[in-house]
C-alpha cells in the first residue's frame, strides 16, 4: 500500500526495508531482534507515515522495535492513530529488545497513521521498523 504523506527523521521511510541514509532503496533487509521479516515498512524517529483507507479496513498488525542495524543503541515508541485518535501504542523498546507484536483496530477509519516516537531520549540511532506488516481490508 503506498502512503499519501510521510514525515522521517532520517532520510526517506523504506518500504520493505530498514531505513537506510539519505536515498531511497539504500536501506537493509529488515530484521528485529535477530529476526528477519521480508516485508514491512522502516523509518526513523520522529516518524509519521500516513494511508488513505477509504473507511475499507479493519486492521493493521505488525511486529517492531528497533532495527538490527543499530546493535547497541536506540529507542522508539511505535503508536498508531485512525482519523486522528490512537488506537495503539507499543511500550518503549530498545536496540535490545525482541519485536513486539502491534495490533489494532482501524475499522471504519479514512486516514490511518504509522507514528514513531523516539523513546524520550533524542533520536539518535532510532532506526524503527515495522517488520511483517499488514493490512486487514474487506
Amino acid at each position: 500500500m503506498d502512503w499519501v504523506s510521510a514525515d522521517n527523521g532520517w532520510g526517506p521511510p523504506e518500504k520493505d526495508l530498514s531505513n537506510g541514509e539519505v536515498g531511497s532503496g539504500d536501506g537493509q533487509p529488515i530484521s528485529i531482534g535477530g529476526t528477519a521479516f521480508p516485508k514491512g515498512l522502516g523509518t526513523h524517529a520522529p516518524a509519521d507515515v500516513k494511508y488513505y483507507l477509504g473507511g475499507g479496513c479493519e486492521a493493521f498488525t505488525a511486529q517492531v522495535g528497533v532495527d538490527d542495524a543499530q546493535k547497541t543503541a536506540g529507542s522508539v515508541q511505535f503508536s498508531v492513530l485512525a482519523d486522528g485518535r490512537k488506537v495503539a501504542e507499543s511500550p518503549v523498546l530498545k536496540a535490545s529488545d525482541s519485536a513486539y507484536k502491534l495490533d489494532a483496530d482501524i475499522s471504519g477509519a479514512k486516514y490511518v497513521e504509522l507514528v514513531v516516537g523516539d523513546g524520550g531520549d533524542g533520536n539518535g540511532n532510532d532506526h524503527a521498523s515495522r517488520g511483517g506488516a499488514k493490512w486487514l481490508c474487506g
